[in-house]
């Protein structure tokens, strides 16, 4: 089912990363808002695959999503639609849109129109969160804010932030921003970062005085905090004496260690066989689990190039766009032709353009306000109901590159015998029709 949406944009929020203050100013400006008719539709017949997470509603909660994302919340974030506080758990859904087949599929829209001129959206990334509690709704408590660190695929830093809104379909903007490059180092130190038991000495010390040692295998002492290499040495040392001076209440012995010029008294336990062999089980267990966190660590940073953050007051669909006023846009009147047994008015067009992560959405019979960048690379793709695709690849457009703007031009779509499973499909087979 198709749904016609209403969408009022402020020019000059169009254009790019602007001031806020003027951006803001401009977005309020009702007089140069332009009336864009955008097509808001799911094209693919499957699930795709929003993440749900369980979060405290009373303590503070964070969720760590796969692609480096995070999204935190404060204590007594959430209330039910009456406004009452909500206690106990609640299921939030989650879901990112970065690559060009996340954006097709989602049926958000990309596009709109000003004076004229063709604009659309490059994504920087786009998400949806919902929550609920024991079935109902929940929402975001007044006063409260949910912080949003988006993990986004694009490494340009600055872009502005939108909210659309669900009921009339317009994108609310709501500031501009810089995002935050991911420290590599920073993150693979912390990744890294670990809780070294204490340092471990292999002497042998006179244990007759301790009872409670006599049928331990001791092969070892562990002192309660790690020491410096220049203590360990000095410990060491033949004309240091080390002896075992007391036992403590706690099961731990003070180990004094003098020679002439020092004397220092260090906490230690007895270190034995068996805790050798566990310890050796445990870190191999630590080496595996290290590792399984750098290769995830590897692949937020590969997902993740900027961390764009944000708070926000309350659930929905938000949009990180930079507006792309392509002055070298050709615009025609488009028509579109199908193979045989194809019914135009159940498919769903889009227009892909890679290189810049836009993808522009078009009525599927006919359309006065096609326009494409004739100096890109360019693909229109078309989802049947079944998830077959037809599409017309780069080469089909040459004919049109040598038309005068605003003519009228047929585009003509073929079969490709593929059908799509899921939005990673799209990626998949995008370099092979183009």
């Amino acid at each position: 089912m198709k749904i016609y949406y209403s969408i009022l944009l402020g020019s000059l929020i169009l254009f790019g990363c602007t001031t806020s203050e003027t951006a803001q100013k401009e977005n309020k400006s009702k007089q140069e808002d332009q009336e864009v008719a955008a097509t808001v539709i799911k094209p693919m017949s499957f699930d795709q695959g929003a993440q749900t997470y369980i979060v405290s509603a009373t303590e503070a909660d964070t969720i760590f999503a796969p692609s480096g994302s995070t999204i935190l919340f404060e204590p007594n974030s959430f209330v039910d639609a009456d406004g009452n506080p909500i206690k106990g758990d609640v299921k939030v859904e989650w879901q990112e849109f970065h690559s060009i087949g996340d954006i097709i599929a989602s049926g958000i829209p990309m596009k709109y129109d000003s004076a004229g001129v063709a604009n659309d959206f490059e994504s920087g990334g786009m998400f949806t969160i919902a929550a609920s509690h024991k079935g109902k709704p929940a929402e975001v408590a007044p006063g409260k804010s949910v912080e949003v660190n988006l993990a986004s695929l694009q490494d340009t830093p600055c872009y502005n932030f939108y909210e659309l809104d669900e009921k009339t379909g317009n994108w609310d903007y709501k500031t501009t921003k810089n995002g935050k490059k991911v420290e590599e180092d920073a993150a693979q130190n912390e990744s890294q970062a670990s809780n070294d038991p204490g340092t471990i000495f292999e002497m042998d010390l006179n244990t007759h005085s301790f009872p409670d040692l006599a049928d331990m295998e001791i092969i070892g002492w562990q002192s309660t905090k790690n020491l410096s290499s220049k203590e360990r040495g000095w410990i060491k040392q033949y004309t240091t004496k080390v002896r075992l001076a007391k036992q403590n209440p706690d099961g731990t012995f003070d180990l004094e260690a003098k020679d002439e010029k020092a004397s220092k008294t260090y906490t230690v336990r007895p270190y034995t066989e068996e805790q050798a062999m566990a310890d050796s089980r445990a870190n191999e267990k630590a080496l595996d689990a290290a590792a399984d966190e750098l290769i995830a660590y590897q692949a937020r940073v590969a997902a993740g190039k900027v961390i764009r953050s944000i708070e926000i007051s309350g659930f929905g669909t938000y949009n990180w766009d930079v507006i792309n006023k392509r002055e070298n846009s050709l615009p025609l009147f488009a028509k579109f032709e199908y193979p045989k047994g194809v019914n135009p008015d159940l498919v769903t067009l889009r227009l892909i353009s890679p290189e810049e992560n836009f993808v522009v959405m078009y009525n599927s019979t006919e359309d006065k306000m096609f326009s494409f960048d004739p100096d890109k690379r360019n693909l229109l793709i078309g989802i049947l109901p079944n998830n077959e695709i037809v599409s017309m690849s780069n080469s089909g457009f040459d004919a049109a590159r040598g038309k005068s703007k605003n003519a009228e031009h047929t585009f003509k779509l073929e079969k490709t015998g593929l059908k799509l499973k899921s939005p990673k499909d799209i990626m998949k087979y995008m370099n092979q029709l183009i």
